[in-house]
């Protein structure tokens, strides 16, 4: 029964590992995000946001799949994905210290039931108050309670040094097979691997050294080490559905945590003794401190070293995983792997939706040009585009309904539904391209074309649709409110040229200047680029309204600026 009730902490553990990290980047997504855009070519600066990164979300295996999406969709080279890989190995070791403190206690104060109770503030929080930004801490503060509670059941089940669960899981630490460096560092990688952590692997290597039940530093220093090479699982399997550069990542996460495993196993097999006298003494009666500053020592010490020879070890994985003729990746940015962190989702998300708006644009471009030259030449090429910017609507919808399934924050799925708007905005923009080429073929099969008149002023449209475009394109990618006036008055003048030009043209059919035919494809035309500068200005007020209303757009700014000014006068 007790075995039993110590699996069952063991799982409240676990469980709340995973909740505190999934916390820590419900509250930090933007942090995140922040930290994986300033990825650059300096490896210490990639190291750095390893730590940093990983130390946020507090888990080396969601950041290591999260570097083997990055460069699967070309964001990160193998080097750059290679520093940050080092650095995350370093961000995870905080939890080890916090889960430490779980051994502190003095008379009958005992830190790890203050740490529990803090689930229950988080408990509280949700259940109490509708504030955005306590919710967002509520389940890190859960998950963090949640570690305690299962590290006190872990110890409670096992009853300290003496019960007899305790003496009957020692005795298999007292074998002589398991003062074996390479059996111990096995089976911390096999752990690892079946819980998918090193840090709650390590956590559970913490309570079995508080309770008494692994007398020896030294065999947790193996079990670490192994739990460090485990917990490359998770790249792994990302990698399998990646291409060549995913896989190098993955591969060189392996072989970097191999080589720190087997130099530091080196060293201490040959100067055990030293090693362990010297952290016993650091700190007496209190071995979890002991194993949490390895665990610290042993990531930092190794990955520093290898972030010196991080050029040869990169060509080295590149020798190994060739380059495949692959076929035309048909997304860039999109990857399921990001889902794991919906702030990264939606940030590469807003990246493929970038591209497919101009994609858009240049689709409308050659279809203009074609209308007004009557150079047909260009069709197939407007075909093959369209299919590509239908193929890109189809798998930003399907990604935007995965990532509203596992985010929380409710910003996020405000800015999700906006986004939906705006992919189809942007597919009826590739649309409208289309039809601009079928009028074209039509007036050829007819025999007819525009007067000199006519594409002057069509020209005059088109320039002001792509002064909107551009304003449109740069307001929507950064926010820029100050571009939607701007938007709005020139919107204004295309409704005045394309009623101009829809007078114009009545008066040229009434004269006899134009047939019938040309006549028909002038309305068409005209509607075509109106409807264009309509789903302009949806994609650029969308920054402010769900829908793209201009309305409601300039409504929530102008209340932004009052809260502005209140906050100004106070």
């Amino acid at each position: 029964m007790d075995l039993l009730l110590m699996l069952g902490g063991a799982a409240v553990f676990m469980f709340g590992m995973k909740q505190m990290g999934s916390g820590l980047e419900q509250s930090a997504g933007s942090g995140i995000r922040n930290l994986f855009k300033k990825l650059d070519k300096n490896r210490v600066v990639n190291y750095g946001i390893g730590i940093g990164a990983t130390a946020l979300v507090q888990s080396s295996s969601a950041t290591s799949v999260m570097t083997v999406g990055l460069a699967h969709a070309n964001i990160v080279t193998v080097k750059q994905g290679a520093g940050f890989i080092l650095g995350a190995k370093v961000g995870t070791t905080v939890t080890a210290f916090l889960l430490a403190l779980s051994g502190i206690s003095k008379g009958g104060f005992n830190i790890s039931y203050v740490f529990s109770a803090v689930a229950f503030v988080g408990v509280l929080i949700i259940f109490s108050t509708s504030n955005e930004t306590l919710n967002k801490i509520a389940p890190f503060l859960i998950g963090f309670g949640m570690l305690f509670i299962g590290m006190e059941v872990m110890k409670s089940a096992i009853g300290g040094a003496d019960s007899s669960l305790s003496v009957k899981l020692s005795e298999l630490f007292k074998y002589d097979i398991m003062q074996n460096p390479v059996l111990l560092v096995i089976l911390g990688v096999l752990f690892t691997v079946i819980i998918q952590s090193s840090s709650a692997a390590t956590g559970v290597f913490i309570a079995f050294l508080s309770a008494g039940i692994i007398k020896n530093i030294d065999q947790t220093f193996f079990l670490v080490m192994g739990a460090n090479i485990g917990t490359c699982i998770d790249g792994i399997m990302a990698a399998l559905v990646s291409n060549a550069k995913g896989k190098r990542i993955a591969l060189f996460h392996v072989i970097t945590s191999v080589i720190g495993a087997v130099m530091f196993s080196i060293i201490l097999v040959i100067f055990r003794t030293p090693i362990v006298s010297l952290f016993e003494s650091l700190f007496p009666g209190k071995p979890q401190f002991s194993l949490a500053t390895y665990n610290l020592i042993y990531n930092a010490v190794y990955t520093m070293i290898l972030l010196v020879f991080i050029d040869p070890l990169v060509n080295l994985v590149t020798r190994l995983v060739k380059d495949k003729q692959d076929k035309l990746q048909q997304v860039s940015y999109i990857d399921e792997r990001f889902l794991q962190t919906p702030a990264v989702a939606i940030e590469q998300a807003l990246r493929e939706l970038h591209d497919m708006a101009l994609l858009a644009k240049e689709n409308l471009d050659r279809a203009f040009s074609s209308l007004v030259t009557g150079d047909t030449s260009d069709r197939k090429n407007i075909d093959e585009i369209e299919e590509r910017i239908d193929f890109l609507t189809s798998k930003l919808t399907s990604f935007f309904i995965k990532i509203s399934s596992v985010t929380k924050l409710p910003e996020d799925e405000k800015l999700i539904g906006g986004l939906h708007h705006v992919t189809n905005d942007i597919e009826r923009l590739g649309d409208y391209a289309v039809l601009l080429a079928k009028e074209t073929k039509y007036m050829k099969n007819k025999e007819v074309a525009f007067l000199d008149e006519t594409k002057e002023e069509l020209n005059a449209i088109y320039t002001r649709i792509t002064a909107m475009f551009t304003l449109g394109l740069d307001a929507f990618a950064n926010r820029r409110i100050e571009n939607l006036k701007t938007i709005a008055n020139i919107q204004k003048d295309v409704k005045k040229l394309i009623k101009s030009t829809r007078d114009e043209n009545v008066v040229r059919l009434s004269s006899g200047m134009y047939p019938v035919e040309v006549s028909k494809s002038i309305y068409s035309v005209l509607f075509s680029l109106q409807r264009v500068a309509d789903h302009i200005v949806n994609i650029a007020f969308s920054i402010r309204s769900t829908t793209g209303s201009k309305a409601e757009a300039f409504k929530a700014i102008e209340q932004e600026m009052q809260k502005k000014e209140k906050a100004l006068a106070k």
